[in-house]
């Protein structure tokens, strides 16, 4: 019995892997046509997620509470600041009593096409 587990489970990846090739590009494609007929930004799902966290939180997050809220890594959090930074969508602050440290907060650009996102 374990050998045959042991070849299910491989098999079972390689299926798992092939739909969510088939599926991934039509799904994307879904998720821009709407938010396109909504009128709402055309941004990453997981950027989205992060300035949801962000508009959320007035006081700012740590990039760390920030991808503990998303429940990503913290290098993926990284890696989203840094684009998003770019973008001007999110702020580093270093506050005044801890200059160590950053917190992220939504930018008011970011916030303004959110808020259509916030209200669903």
């Amino acid at each position: 019995m374990a050998g045959r587990g042991a070849t299910e489970a491989p098999e079972a990846a390689r299926v798992a892997a092939g739909l969510g090739g088939l599926l991934g590009p039509p799904r994307r494609a879904v998720l821009r046509a709407t938010r396109k007929a909504e009128g709402l930004p055309d941004l990453p799902e997981a950027q989205i997620e992060l300035l949801r966290a962000l508009s959320s939180s007035p006081e700012g997050l740590s990039p760390g509470a920030a991808a503990t809220r998303v429940r990503v890594a913290p290098s993926t959090v990284s890696n989203l600041v840094r684009a998003m930074s770019a973008a001007r969508l999110v702020e580093r602050v270093r506050p005044e009593h801890d200059q160590r440290t950053v917190v992220l907060t939504a930018s008011k650009e970011a916030l303004n096409p959110l808020e259509p996102v916030q209200s669903r």
